[in-house]
C-alpha cells in the first residue's frame, strides 16, 4: 500500500530578520518597507518586493527576504530607527524551510500539529507558530494544493525532514 500523495522539499536558504519595537518603531518599519506590518500574531503580509513579514506579537515580526539581501536591509532599518529603542537582528542561520505539497499534504502535517488545518480555518495565506513533531515550527499555507511552508530551527531541519518522510509513509498502515 502506498503512502500519502505529498512531496517534501528542503528549500534554499532565505534571509530572516527578527524585528522588535514599539509603535514608533512599527511606523519606521512601515515606511522603510513600504507596507503595513501585521498587528496580530499569526498574520503575515507580502510586501511589494515579495518579502514575507510574519507577526509573532504586536511588537515582534520576522521578515523573510531572499538570501543575501538581509545585511543591506538590516543596515537600512538600523539607520531609520537609530533614535528609537528597538531590536533588529539577522537570524538567517537560525531557520530552515521545508515545503510540503500535494493532495494529502494536510493529512501528513496533521499528524504532527495540534492546530486545525481544515481549509475553512487554515486557508491560503494563513500562518501559525505551533508545536510540530515535538519541536516548534512556523506554518504557512501557500495555496489550495495544499502547499505548506514549514519553518523550523535549522538544527531541526533533518529531524523535521525525517519525521515528514515517516509520516508520508504512514498511510500504508491504514488498512492493516
Amino acid at each position: 500500500m502506498a503512502g500519502y500523495d505529498a512531496t517534501i522539499e528542503v528549500l534554499p536558504n532565505s534571509g530572516f530578520l527578527d524585528l522588535q519595537g514599539d509603535a514608533a518603531v512599527r511606523q519606521v518599519l512601515d515606511d522603510a518597507l513600504e507596507t503595513s506590518l501585521p498587528m496580530a500574531a499569526n498574520c503575515l503580509v507580502r510586501t511589494s518586493d515579495n518579502h514575507l513579514i510574519y507577526c509573532i506579537s504586536p511588537d515582534h515580526w520576522i521578515l523573510q527576504v531572499d538570501d543575501g539581501q538581509q545585511s543591506e536591509l538590516l543596515d537600512l532599518l538600523e539607520r531609520e530607527a537609530r533614535d528609537l529603542s528597538h531590536s533588529f537582528v539577522d537570524v538567517s542561520d537560525m531557520y530552515a524551510q521545508i515545503r510540503l505539497s500535494g493532495l494529502e499534504a494536510r493529512h501528513v502535517l496533521a499528524q504532527g500539529v495540534s492546530i486545525d488545518l481544515h481549509p475553512r480555518v487554515f486557508s491560503p495565506g494563513s500562518t501559525a507558530r505551533t508545536g510540530f513533531a515535538k519541536t516548534t515550527a512556523q506554518l504557512y499555507c501557500v495555496d489550495n494544493t495544499p502547499t505548506y511552508i514549514i519553518t523550523v530551527y535549522s538544527s531541526y531541519r533533518q529531524y523535521a525532514v525525517d519525521w515528514l518522510q515517516i509520516a508520508l509513509g504512514a498511510n500504508r498502515f491504514a488498512d492493516n
